[in-house]
């Protein structure tokens, strides 16, 4: 099951949450502007508004992502700020970031971690009312989110020197698009396992269960 909390509400879970973002993307990805001596990899966009979407197996964290309300300072804004363009933002347009399973993640019910990770977001991002995703990334993530139905509108393309350039993009989702991903995944019923989030963010839509 994908746990859905805020930081707040599972505070070991968090530190391990932490601990496997500095793994995956610092110590493994090479994303040296954010290695922290401490070895717990978090930034300014991990607010008490964030929502943290964590895969577990066995009580290791072998999956991740992030997301952050468009009506809470974010990333994907922050850049359009620096390029004078603008984003569509809303509590119906969610910034989705730090998305990653673990190096040889396992599969779970003959269902691989990344699918299970990828469906269990778009789920949730339904019963939160999201309509709408933005995000950063690199261009061959653009093109996997496209194979999996994402109807990707690239907004602007930004040179990086370490890896070349990301695309910042926004994409509609769904229930149709959830569906299409259980058909795909082999997912049967919620992928979801709520904290207290599950009565204190945005309205849910009962229909994406």
């Amino acid at each position: 099951m994908l746990r859905i909390l805020f930081e707040h509400e599972d505070r070991d879970l968090t530190e391990r949450v932490w601990a496997f973002r500095h793994l995956r993307f610092v110590e493994q990805l090479g994303w040296e502007e954010l290695r922290r001596d401490d070895g717990r990899e978090r930034d300014r966009f991990d607010t008490p508004s964030a929502i943290h979407a964590v895969l577990t197996l066995h009580g290791e964290v072998i999956g991740y992502s992030r997301l952050v309300p468009t009506i809470a300072p974010h990333f994907a804004g922050e850049v359009a700020d620096a390029l004078r363009i603008d984003l569509p933002k809303g509590p119906q347009v969610y910034e989705w970031t730090r998305c990653a399973t673990a190096l040889g993640a396992p599969s779970i019910a003959g269902i691989d971690a990344s699918d299970l990770l990828m469906t269990g977001v778009l789920e949730c991002l339904l019963h939160l009312g999201a309509r709408q995703i933005l995000f950063v990334t690199y261009t061959p993530l653009v093109e996997m989110m496209r194979r999996r139905g994402y109807l990707v509108r690239a907004l602007a393309s930004l040179p990086l020197e370490r890896d070349g350039p990301v695309t910042l993009a926004s994409a509609d989702i769904s229930l149709n698009l959830l569906h299409q991903h259980r058909r795909t995944y082999g997912v049967c019923g919620t992928l979801l396992s709520w904290n207290g989030a599950r009565e204190s963010i945005a309205e849910r839509s009962p229909a994406a269960a």
